[in-house]
């Protein structure tokens, strides 16, 4: 019993530790574009999500200096006619390698809804990216 036991506890904590090996630090970093007051204060909200959702799945994402980040995530907003458009493009701190490119369609919903599964399904395919 109790070699079973030390079998799970080792096997828990080596996932762990590889785990914390492998947690993804993230910056997020818009281009700089005149906006409107109304774009400004929506791209304020998806960046807001965004990095919500990327911590809310376990990554760490900093303020400021890209260089201590490990992958760089460079959104953008595109307002469609009863759409959204949000693409990203991620790429490797340290060399600027490209490390994949991502586009997401939404519309015929209110704008939060759009916001939220926009975000949602950016999330999902740019943790997937290495």
């Amino acid at each position: 019993m109790f070699a079973r036991l030390a079998i799970v506890m080792t096997s828990l904590l080596a996932g762990s530790v590889h785990g914390a090996m492998n947690a993804r630090v993230y910056a997020v970093s818009w281009s700089q574009v005149d906006a409107s007051p109304e774009r400004t204060a929506l791209i304020g909200e998806v960046d807001r999500q965004l990095r919500d959702e990327l911590r809310r799945r376990g990554a760490t994402v900093i303020d400021g200096d890209a260089r201590r980040a490990s992958i760089v995530l460079k959104p953008s907003l595109e307002v469609l006619p009863g759409g959204l458009k949000l693409s990203l493009v991620s790429v490797r701190a340290a060399d600027q390698k490209l490390l994949g490119a991502i586009s997401t369609k939404a519309s015929g919903a209110s704008q939060k809804a759009l916001v939220r599964a926009l975000v949602a399904r950016t999330c999902n395919e740019a943790t997937q990216l290495e």
